[in-house]
């Protein structure tokens, strides 16, 4: 029932504290994954059950005010086949990249471009206008921008 914590904190967090940036990371699809695999029903399952956690976080961001300056990015720390990852799959190694609040494009598919995992810190670090380090790798996903 971690993931269930995970919403209730957060909500509450969220409301109290109205954070400048936060993470909130749900732990249990990984562990489904593994243990039941990835592509199965119960792994479904888990996902609609995140979906309505996810729900309630976007009702207190507005709850708390926030919604007009708010800015959500979903996506998860890799794929999978079977009960397994780390290969070269696209399976196991593209993930959703969700974005949608201020001044981001609404209804925007960017299939012809590359997105990979370390981009998202990239992207995170052009919202709130700040230097990215030369050594990272990853580039902002300038084309959600509006």
């Amino acid at each position: 029932k971690a993931d269930r914590a995970v919403a209730t904190h957060s909500c509450a967090y969220i409301k109290e504290k109205r954070p400048d940036l936060i993470g909130i990371f749900f732990d249990e699809p990984d562990h489904l994954g593994h243990q039941i695999g990835h592509d199965t029903e119960a792994y479904y399952q888990k996902l609609e059950e995140l979906d309505g956690y996810i729900a309630e976080i976007v009702n207190a961001v507005k709850e708390a005010g926030m919604w007009d300056d708010t800015i959500f990015i979903l996506t998860a720390d890799h794929g999978g086949i079977n009960k397994g990852h780390g290969g070269k799959t696209m399976q196991e190694m593209e993930t959703a990249f969700i974005i949608s609040g201020k001044n981001i494009k609404k209804g925007l598919r960017f299939d012809d471009v590359s997105m990979m995992q370390y981009d998202v810190a990239s992207t995170i670090a052009r919202i709130f206008h700040l230097e990215q380090p030369q050594v990272w790798i990853g580039r902002p996903m300038e084309i959600v921008f509006k």
